[in-house]
């Protein structure tokens, strides 16, 4: 039994890394990234296209134009609010909240880990999803880019209801 469970743990950490292992160019076409993106990108260029993407989705609130010009087909996502990957299936959930919320993006930003892979990072603050059962609060999304396609997802949410001791709490 501790063999099988010690098989998946290795199958699973090599499935996870083996993206990491791949050249952009090859992740970039396994991923099915669209043709508005590039593989390869300057700091700038990837700057550009996370505020572009960031600005579409939280402020202009076109959900399917910023994923059809910036994300995967093969979207990977991590949050435990969306049922599964892909693109077509994080626009679908995104399009019964996105539109029913106040989103106030409170910063945009793209960061390097020592390997050189980029990661656009958004600070949000959520209002007015009560009627839907979203709370008002503090939401951070993380998304790995290969160039300036966006690949891989993560977010941490907090509610921002009741009273806190900080008084600048969340946002500032």
């Amino acid at each position: 039994m501790h063999l099988y469970a010690l098989a998946a743990i290795l199958l699973s950490t090599l499935c996870l890394t083996s993206a990491y292992a791949l050249s952009p160019e090859d992740e970039f076409t396994a991923a099915g990234c669209p043709d508005t993106t590039s593989p390869y990108a300057s700091h700038s260029d990837q700057l550009a296209a996370w505020e572009d993407f960031t600005s579409m989705l939280y402020n202009e609130k076109r959900i399917t134009e910023a994923f059809d010009k910036y994300v995967a087909a093969g979207y990977i996502n991590h949050s435990p609010l969306v049922p599964g990957n892909g693109a077509n299936t994080t626009i679908a959930e995104l399009s019964q909240i996105v539109p029913n919320v106040n989103s106030d993006l409170q910063r945009a930003y793209v960061g390097w880990d020592r390997n050189g892979t980029a990661f656009g990072t958004a600070h949000t603050k959520v209002t007015g999803g009560g009627a839907i059962g979203i709370p008002d609060s503090a939401l951070v999304d993380i998304i790995r880019m290969v160039g300036t396609c966006l690949v891989e997802h993560w977010d941490v949410e907090q509610s921002t209801e009741g009273s806190h001791p900080n008084p600048i709490a969340f946002f500032f």
